[in-house]
């Protein structure tokens, strides 16, 4: 694929929708990282956060038609799809854990190391930010998400969701605006939730 690494994602998603397979193999290569970080930094296994590649690039091809390029990348568009993936996902493991939460804690072996408790002070504060992004929209999450967490401009943003700029400063400020009253740093929360655990630079 070392011939493909110069092609731009247009001319490669080109190509691609033209039948030329090792394109879209290029693109997948290209992208699969970022995107199994993002799932992985969620869904906390390697197996699902397979998975999540693998159903947000069948998802690329199978809406192909309506894949956005934005600044001559496919990213933001993945990026997207992305958090849709993993939302439907958790919505099947919140039915799971609800079942779990009435079964009998198991007994656990005693650990003194001192990074359990920070990781565990970190787990807690992890499920605050949970917690309140819980209470925002399926619109004004994604927004969170590819804004601040992913840290896309906001004109990107504006772009990839088909939508109007001021559209998306508005939703902005109005998510965290909500998030700030169930916790007091809103900034600090959001982006707490998408670095914590299993987020790498």
């Amino acid at each position: 694929m070392g011939d493909r690494e110069s092609v731009s994602d247009s001319v490669l998603w080109l190509e691609a929708t033209s039948g030329m397979e090792r394109s879209f193999a290029a693109l997948f290569d290209r992208h699969r990282v970022r995107i199994f970080r993002k799932a992985y930094a969620q869904v906390r296994s390697v197996a699902d956060a397979e998975d999540v590649v693998a159903l947000v690039f069948l998802e690329a091809w199978r809406s192909r038609q309506k894949v956005r390029i934005v600044d001559g990348s496919i990213l933001p568009w993945l990026l997207t799809v992305t958090s849709y993936v993993i939302l439907n996902q958790s919505r099947t493991a919140r039915r799971y854990t609800r079942l779990l939460a009435a079964m009998p804690e198991p007994e656990r072996e005693p650990d003194h190391a001192e990074d359990v408790l920070e990781r565990l002070d970190r787990d807690a504060r992890l499920v605050a930010v949970r917690d309140a992004m819980a209470q925002l929209s399926a619109h004004e999450r994604q927004i969170i998400d590819l804004c601040i967490i992913e840290e896309l401009p906001i004109a990107t943003v504006a772009s990839v969701l088909d939508i109007p700029l001021g559209t998306v400063k508005s939703k902005l400020h109005r998510a965290k605006e909500k998030m700030r009253k169930r916790m007091p740093d809103a900034d600090a929360a959001v982006d707490l939730a998408g670095r914590l655990d299993g987020v790498q630079s």
